[in-house]
């Protein structure tokens, strides 16, 4: 139901909106879950010097959203967000070609880190377009949906990844990155469709639930935390696919299992509401999530990789999903909440490649499984004072 004088958000905008997200998350695909491959596979990096593009990159995603709406604020009034969604994209357009320049990786890493800043700055933006014109039940419905959307795009990308993989001819696996071109501009195309500023982002009158504060606390530790993992896991699949000597055309199809079980775990979360306000909801989605990244590191087949993928991105879609929904049901959603949730996953993307990195350097997936998870051991204790500090209050009240 919308709220009073508020009308209903016009399609062109809801498929302005969702083709930005499916163009942008391919490309979003392909620099996060697919670049391992690309410079394993086609410039022969070792697994530190993948690690190294892979925190530079985080690094500056990280930044980036940590200052987006910041800067967006003082442009207001002088540059609206879809002129600024135009301009990232013809910016990520230009870049793109640049795939295809020479026979070393520099064209490569040029591309990687202006997107990693492009991409810092879009998605705060399109995430409070997303929740523009609608009331707070109808926010959550519409990031829930958009989240499917965009977890859907990105398992897409590493699939169609596949027979790059082969680096037969001019198949080769950066041509993944020229994509990014085609792909941007079709995003600017759809992002004409918007309007020039999001709409007004209605405020719920309803007081959230005081455990659902707590829970926001511990979600918000537990997200950069699983972001952590996925950057530990993604640099590293290429080489811990080498020693199952697959065909190359399966490897991207294969880690795309962790992406697909995610969009699965989200729509489950979308349509059901016994998992809210759970804490067991959060620490089942902790446990999968370490089960899975040790599996997949360690394992030395292919089914228990598998199976560990599967754990891994369930892990990992009920932590994304339960922290959105809470940041939406006790926050707001303007560009500035988008770039916090955004640096957040940044900052999981530096720590993640950087643990990963000494891991292996000490010792291969073993010694990365201690390390990253020697990191987990500790952001526990700061996402488990919310439950205990709840505990201990509702037992004050009790008695």
């Amino acid at each position: 139901m919308h709220l009073e004088n508020d009308p209903p958000v016009p399609l062109s905008n809801r498929l302005g909106i969702l083709g930005v997200t499916l163009t942008n998350s391919l490309a979003t695909g392909v620099l996060w879950n697919g670049l391992g491959f690309i410079t394993s596979r086609e410039y022969h990096y070792s697994a530190s010097e993948t690690y190294a593009l892979f925190i530079a990159a985080g690094a500056i995603y990280a930044l980036t959203a940590f200052f987006c709406g910041r800067f967006l604020a003082r442009l207001d009034g002088t540059v609206t967000p879809r002129t600024v969604l135009i301009l990232l994209g013809s910016i990520q357009a230009l870049v793109a070609p640049l795939a295809l320049v020479g026979e070393s990786s520099a064209g490569v890493i040029v591309i990687v880190l202006v997107t990693s800043m492009t991409g810092a700055c879009l998605w705060p933006i399109v995430e409070s377009y997303v929740g523009a014109g609608r009331n707070p039940h109808e926010t959550r419905r519409a990031v829930g949906k958009w989240c499917i959307a965009w977890m859907i795009a990105v398992a897409l990308s590493l699939v169609l990844m596949g027979p790059l993989q082969r680096n037969e001819g001019w198949l080769t696996p950066a041509m993944a990155l020229l994509a990014l071109a085609p792909m941007s501009l079709l995003s600017i195309g759809f992002t004409c469709m918007l309007p020039s500023k999001p709409g007004h982002h209605a405020q719920s009158t309803e007081a959230p639930p005081a455990h659902y504060v707590a829970q926001l606390k511990s979600a918000r530790i537990l997200l950069p935390a699983s972001y952590v993992l996925v950057g530990a896991l993604n640099p590293l699949m290429p080489y811990v696919l080498d020693r199952l000597a697959m065909n190359p055309a399966y490897e991207t199809p294969l880690t795309a299992v962790w992406l697909t079980t995610r969009v699965v775990v989200a729509a489950v979360m979308l349509g059901m509401s016994q998992w809210r306000g759970r804490w067991s909801t959060l620490l089942s989605g902790a446990i999968f999530l370490v089960a899975g990244f040790a599996i997949v590191v360690t394992a030395p087949s292919l089914g228990f990789i598998a199976a560990g993928l599967v754990l891994f991105g369930a892990g990992h879609g009920v932590i994304y999903y339960a922290a959105l929904y809470y940041a939406l049901r006790v926050g707001s959603a303007s560009i500035d909440a988008g770039g916090t949730h955004e640096a957040l996953i940044g900052l999981g993307y530096v720590v993640g490649p950087a643990a990963g990195l000494v891991g292996y350097s000490l010792g291969g997936g073993g010694s990365t499984v201690a390390v990253v998870c020697g990191l987990l051991a500790i952001a526990a204790i700061p996402a488990a004072l919310p439950w205990i500090r709840h505990r201990r209050a509702h037992a004050r009240i009790s008695s």
